[in-house]
């Protein structure tokens, strides 16, 4: 009977630690999905485009916001990022 206790405690662990897993793997940034998501957007070049890229991997909760938005809200998101971070001289 005491073994049984045991046995179902080491399920039950199991279990837990399943659960952990699987909780911290749908947390993760799937930067293959992002790429896919920042290059479809049009009205910008392919260099801006892998900038702003580059910029939301080096931010994984920025990005994560990113990914959360539709179409037109992520368009304006570059947009913002092009204007915040290229120099652009007025003539």
């Amino acid at each position: 009977m005491y073994e049984d206790d045991g046995v179902e405690k080491f399920f039950k662990q199991i279990e837990d630690i399943t659960l952990a897993i699987q909780s911290l793997s749908k947390n993760q940034l799937d930067v293959n999905a992002l790429y896919t998501e920042v290059m479809k957007i049009k009205g910008f070049d392919e260099i801006t485009l892998g900038e702003a890229f580059d910029h939301l991997v080096q931010n994984e909760m920025l990005a994560k916001t990113f990914m959360a938005k539709n179409a037109n809200l992520r368009k304006i998101w570059v947009q913002n990022f092009v204007n915040q971070h290229y120099y652009r001289p007025v003539c």
